[in-house]
């Protein structure tokens, strides 16, 4: 079968390349299956750039990404699905294919979205082996299922190969190469969509391989894509035991929870040319021992000479100010290179922080659209800590800053 593979992510703060429709096209031409991927991001006609591809190429179905719903953040907010659904448009409409759909983003509401993009088919979840299953029941056209629930166990994992990226571009605008190590996130954290999700570990040896091709193309620069790197700290000294076999000579950033760190495993990172570490915080219902796993892991990481950004979500329902100053005390103690503080939770359906703000009238106050809105497809925040309150509580400490203000990552903030 002849797929089509369309990346419509055209966001470039920093622009992020469609390494996900990669990892599902190398799956593809593993069974025998001719892939085509048209990247969109920096394409100065969309719609010329899909009619090329599909006279071309004469695809016989179309998969398109669904990285993100929108950036997330309140204050720069940016809603992708309305252009997504523009191309799923012109698939349908001009080139009369099926469409599937995929990507992160997909998770959040995958029949609501669906229904928004209006598209054919949704995995939710990691696609590389459940895009087989789909195939299968288009070929079948007595099978009307809608929605396929994405798997990933490693066992049928193959190396990612290029597909048409022109990755000189991506560098260009400030992007810089991915790559990841395992899928899914054993933390029960109640605001993320990738919650206990099942865990699964790719082959050392195949993203090894996807560096190293990289680096012959040319590049030296990567970010890691994992939620957190230390999922698992055997894996994660694994994997780095490797790459300092390989002496490939990289430089590249994590990120990474406050947890599951040993001195063995940051000695090896910052052997292998890791020089960023993002940790990923929050302040919902956190015991003593997160704290001081944190003072530790920045005090350790930090004499090993890795930079140490945290990334904190706070302001959940019930906090008070007492309870963020004392948070501000604990981040500045052991001297991170930098702390983002974010008081807007973007809300989604599914998540657990949803459905205690839905259970309590008192909280409703505190929303971006009382209704909440279209099934929390389009942009909707909990907030109680305004940014002038936040402001006030920082109080000109520079360590600290108010994220989402200004558009960008750590590693584009951060010299390496």
């Amino acid at each position: 079968m002849k797929i089509l593979l369309v990346n419509p992510n055209r966001y470039q703060s920093p622009p992020v390349p469609p390494i996900g429709l990669e990892y599902v096209a190398s799956s593809l031409t593993d069974k025998g299956h001719a892939v085509e991927l048209v990247d969109l991001c920096f394409s100065e006609n969309t719609s010329q750039a899909i009619d090329n591809a599909v006279r071309t190429f004469r695809p016989d179905i179309a998969g398109v990404t669904v990285r993100n719903v929108d950036t997330v953040l309140y204050h720069t907010n940016e809603f992708f699905l309305d252009g997504i659904k523009a191309v799923v448009s012109r698939l349908k409409s001009e080139h009369r294919l099926k469409v599937v759909i995929g990507g992160a983003g997909v998770s959040a509401d995958p029949e609501g979205i669906l229904d928004y993009l209006n598209a054919d088919i949704a995995v939710a979840g990691p696609a590389e082996e459940t895009v087989h299953d789909v195939i299968a029941a288009i070929q079948d056209t007595r099978d009307g299922k809608r929605i396929f629930q994405g798997r990933y166990s490693g066992k049928g994992s193959c190396p990612r190969r290029t597909f048409r990226v022109d990755y000189k571009k991506y560098a260009a605008a400030g992007g810089i190469i991915g790559f990841e190590t395992h899928k899914g996130c054993s933390s029960s954290c109640v605001f993320c969509l990738e919650a206990n999700s099942r865990v699964s570990f790719k082959p050392v040896e195949h993203v090894i391989g996807e560096i190293r091709s990289f680096i012959e193309m040319g590049h030296d620069h990567f970010h890691l894509c994992d939620s957190e790197f230390n999922e698992n700290a055997d894996y994660s000294i694994e994997f780095c035991t490797a790459l300092k076999k390989g002496g490939m000579g990289i430089r590249w950033a994590v990120y990474m929870k406050p947890a599951d760190f040993n001195k063995p495993l940051l000695r090896l990172m910052k052997e292998t040319g890791v020089y960023l570490i993002t940790l990923s915080m929050d302040s919902w219902k956190k015991c003593d021992l997160y704290w001081s796993d944190y003072e530790k892991f920045v005090f350790r990481a930090k004499s090993f000479g890795i930079n140490v950004a945290v990334d904190f979500l706070a302001g959940f329902p019930y906090e008070t100010d007492d309870n963020l100053l004392e948070h501000f005390d604990t981040l500045r103690r052991p001297l991170p290179d930098s702390v983002g503080v974010n008081t807007y939770i973007r809300l989604y359906k599914k998540l657990q922080i949803t459905h205690i703000i839905q259970k309590d009238k008192s909280l409703k106050s505190h929303l971006s659209d009382k209704t909440l809105g279209t099934n929390l497809i389009k942009p909707v925040f909990y907030n109680h800590v305004t940014t002038e309150k936040l402001s006030r509580l920082i109080d000109g400490d520079p360590l600290f800053r108010i994220e989402g203000l200004e558009k960008g990552v750590n590693y584009s903030r951060t010299a390496c």
